[in-house]
């Protein structure tokens, strides 16, 4: 899961939006640089932290797991 996006450093090229195959970033073009839309959608791919040419993305590598369905228990 993305971990920060330093605005200080970004540098507005949109990177990040185009690698993320997930469309976990957007571009604020008020501001000029990326921001983090669906952060519950990142798969933790680091994608975007490899491509960042400015250094500006910190995956984190843990994601917290979705329970599976047949782990799940039943209140009744």
């Amino acid at each position: 899961m993305v971990k920060a996006l330093d605005k200080n450093k970004c540098i507005g090229c949109g990177t990040c939006v185009e690698v993320c195959p997930m469309d976990v970033f957007r571009m604020d073009s008020k501001a000029g640089h990326s921001v983090i839309c669906y952060l519950i959608d990142c798969q933790t791919c680091y994608n975007c932290e490899l491509e960042c040419p400015a250094g500006a993305i910190q995956v984190s590598p843990y994601r917290k797991g979705k329970p599976l369905p047949w782990t799940k228990r039943w209140i009744i």
